[in-house]
């Protein structure tokens, strides 16, 4: 039933709480064992308040009371969106939506999709996921799989689906449901960026291209998955900052974090904010993805702390030696081993609406699956290549969290992480109440050491492995990962062999390695597929640490040399341009030569305009930056590759190199006037005044509405990193970058913490929750966050709801 407030709701959840009323669930049982994922004759019972802006405050007895709770409010405000995900993860897409379409933010087909989940999760890797989680885990997915699917129940019996409202593929769930989203969680920084190119592995036939010599390097494509660029690229996407400040940078000598986590504005990956409470238990609140039934950003009474997409890699792949007389047999050590093929099939819907099955033959080794990556790693008669992907088996993702969620200071938030050892793909920043912060890469990360790399690595590709993907040799079981005693899974460094650094000053982290979390600490001698050193590092990393030197040296212009909770917030939001600031002189001086100029496609270009656009700019991407920006960002596209500096990068001053531009070089000034007027040129194409500015231009599309939303790609330096795509009449929308953002400040009262949701809490256009934090994010407005049971109770916005079955 879904009951409002009142004395007699109140005093039902009261007694259950003090009663302690739990649901029976078994460590070990099947997740198949019931339809709804709930044992027979079982209630749930929760509370959910709302405050401001739609956030929910989760109060129950218990794990599976609470997980419940999560799921119902959760469904409330993003329904479709998680149903649509569900749709995914089971390689459904193509029977409801087509072979060809794909799914929101993405490009890979439906088709290939369906192929590559319904490999990741067959029967048995899900049964071992499910087995594998704590009875208290396994309570919170109960829980969470009755709660979605009550409120799916009573919101169809209203015929109040929203947007969804009589979708096909609309349906109950189960706790293999949620198994599966996990295990796509898991594998986001590995595998499934792999999708192509697993469903694009086939053994060679006689006379195919496979046999023919590789591909000149000019023919293959430059953004492919083997490519620094392509990971490179895709931390900016689901790149992040975060910056804990200790008790001798705060202006009261405790804590304080930052937590910026850039990520997808569309689709599964969108986080919702949530507070999470079991009395004596449970005291958290922040934010999480779809699906899951805890915190993975936030903050409880002792700690705050954030997430950073790592540099570390979560893969390697293997070169097997083939048998010459059959494609499908590899050699390790010189015993042959055969293939294991798999058939997969998938229903597709055609044109007619009829469904038809496709299928498709997989192949997978004791490595992995085999994967082709044209022109780089061909199967072909004699070698092929599989994948392994260290997060395939973490099953540990909701059991990682929930221990940090409940973590009671520093030291026992360490300790989760070490010892749970679940965090697929992330760095971790924070800072606690009594003035520490701590940075740990400490991550599932493929356990190959130094040693094995250099005597592993094929001579062709020790290039890659210079720009951190790793091919090992597969013909000797000597190259296959090494296993740590002390590790929660085979094949994946243990805690002690990670990064981790405390201190009292600050750590930060903005997807670089761990090399410079504090320069004053540097972390080195760690194998390159843990942490690089040594190298250039992002415009996001060095406007962080600059600024954050500058506040603590006193100089930043502003009083003292301490940092206040607004100085944190305008570190986060100022969007000040960092390439910008150490070229811009040069550029004026390029601008005070001659205005005539020629673009790489052999227009004339008068660059009398740009050049008085750019002298007048703020340097900044907010919403009344003029032209400039935009004239500078499409210059900078085109010169940054050509590695024009004047001084060049420098181990020992990483943060303040490179910088400047050679303009006494021959060439240099003809090749920024060029990247100028280029720049030009493609901003008339996009249809851009010269009399613009940025918040005309950079928008989120809420329904009818167009929100102007400030903030620029973070290749330029910017730390609010927001990527845009074309709308097609000269306006942009947002599709990734700044999303759940919170400034943490302790003091003797507890945690102090001011947030936005950039993209706001509920996907659903007919939410009064659609747009409201959008608007916020563009005023820069922070929404003061109630914790307390009396802040809580106060909010002006305050409403509650008893939810039970």
């Amino acid at each position: 039933m879904h009951r409002s407030t009142s004395a007699r709701a109140a005093l039902i959840l009261a007694g259950a709480i003090g009663a302690a009323s739990t649901v029976a669930c078994s460590g070990g049982s099947s997740p198949t064992t019931t339809a709804t994922g709930a044992p027979a004759g079982a209630t749930y019972l929760a509370q959910i308040r709302r405050t401001g802006f739609g956030v929910p405050h989760i109060r129950a007895s218990d794990e599976a009371n609470l997980g419940y709770g999560v799921a119902y409010a959760y469904a409330e405000d993003n329904l479709c969106a998680l149903a649509d995900e569900i749709v995914t993860v089971n390689g459904s897409r193509s029977a409801y939506f087509g072979p060809d379409a794909s799914r929101a933010g993405q490009t890979v087909p439906n088709l290939q999709t369906d192929y590559f989940y319904r490999l990741l999760n067959d029967d048995a890797a899900v049964d071992t996921a499910w087995r594998q989680q704590p009875a208290e885990i396994q309570a919170l997915i109960t829980g969470y799989v009755a709660g979605y699917n009550h409120y799916l129940d009573t919101a169809a019996a209203r015929r109040a689906l929203g947007a969804c409202q009589g979708a096909a593929w609309l349906r109950r769930i189960d706790v293999r449901d949620i198994m599966k989203l996990m295990r796509r969680y898991a594998v986001e920084g590995g595998a499934g960026q792999f999708i192509g190119a697993m469903v694009g592995a086939a053994p060679p036939s006689p006379g195919s291209a496979s046999h023919r010599p590789p591909r000149p390097a000019s023919a293959i494509r430059p953004d492919h998955v083997l490519t620094a660029q392509y990971w490179q690229q895709l931390r900016e996407r689901m790149g992040s900052n975060a910056v804990a400040l200790g008790r001798n940078a705060t202006d009261n000598g405790q804590g304080m974090l930052l937590g910026n986590p850039h990520f997808p504005w569309k689709g599964s990956l969108r986080f919702y904010q949530l507070h999470l409470t079991i009395p004596g238990k449970l005291d958290v609140m922040g934010a999480s993805l779809g699906g899951f039934p805890v915190v993975n950003i936030g903050y409880n009474q002792h700690l705050a702390w954030s997430h950073t997409v790592t540099s570390s890699s979560h893969f390697t792949l293997f070169r097997l030696q083939l048998d010459p007389a059959d494609p499908t047999v590899y050699l390790v050590d010189g015993q042959r081993k055969r293939m294991r093929r798999r058939t997969v099939s998938v229903d597709v819907k055609g044109a007619d609406g009829a469904l038809t099955s496709q299928s498709r033959s997989f192949y997978d080794s004791d490595f992995g699956p085999l994967v082709t990556v044209p022109g780089v790693a061909d199967w072909s008669a004699g070698a092929a290549y599989a994948l392994r992907d260290a997060n395939r088996d973490n099953h540990r993702l909701i059991a990682q969290w929930y221990a940090m969620d409940r973590a009671a200071g520093m030291a026992q938030f360490k300790q989760a992480v070490e010892q749970v050892l679940g965090l697929p793909w992330v760095n971790t920043v924070a800072a606690d109440r009594d003035g520490n912060t701590l940075f740990m890469d400490v991550n599932v990360v493929p356990n190959v050491s130094t040693a094995k790399q250099d005597a592993c690595t094929p001579a062709p590709f020790r290039a890659l492995a210079a720009q951190g993907l790793y091919i090992l040799d597969g013909a000797r079981a000597a190259c296959d990962w090494d296993n740590d005693p002390t590790a929660p899974q085979a094949g994946i460094m243990g805690a002690a062999s990670l990064p981790t650094l405390a201190r009292d000053d600050y750590v930060q982290n903005s997807n670089d390695s761990a090399w410079l979390s504090n320069p004053a600490s540097p972390l080195l001698g760690f194998p390159a597929i843990v942490s690089v050193q040594n190298v250039k590092q992002s415009g996001r990393t060095r406007i962080g640490i600059s600024q954050l030197q500058a506040r603590l040296a006193g100089a930043d212009g502003a009083e003292g040399n301490k940092m206040r909770l607004a100085q944190l917030q305008e570190l986060a939001l100022s969007n000040r341009v960092y390439h910008a600031s150490h070229v811009m002189a040069d550029l004026l001086r390029v601008c005070a030569g001659d205005k005539a100029a020629r673009a790489a496609d052999g227009a004339a270009v008068d660059l009398t305009l740009a050049c008085a656009r750019l002298a007048s700019w703020d340097g900044s991407a907010n919403l009344d930056a003029n032209m400039g920006y935009l004239y500078f960002a499409g210059l900078w596209d085109r010169i940054e590759p050509q590695n024009l500096w004047a001084v060049p990068f420098d181990p020992a001053d990483p943060v303040h190199t490179p910088r400047g531009l050679n303009l006494a070089l021959p060439g240099v000034t003809a090749a920024v006037r060029q990247a100028l007027a280029s720049s030009v040129r493609a901003a008339e194409a996009n249809g851009w005044s010269s009399e613009a500015r940025w918040g005309q231009i950079q928008t989120a599309v809420r329904g009818e509405r167009r929100i102007p939303v400030h903030g620029g790609q973070g290749a330029y330096g910017i730390y609010n990193a927001l990527t845009s795509v074309p709308l097609g009449d000269g306006q942009r929308d947002v599709a990734y970058g700044t999303s759940y953002i919170q400034a943490v400040r302790f003091d003797r009262d507890g945690p102090q913490a001011q947030t936005l949701l950039s993209y706001s809490q509920s996907s659903q256009p007919d939410s009064p929750h659609f747009a409201d934090q959008t608007e916020r994010f563009s005023r820069k407005a922070w929404i003061v966050q109630p914790f307390t049971e009396a802040q809580i109770a106060a909010d002006p916005a305050y409403r509650s709801i008893v939810v039970s079955q």
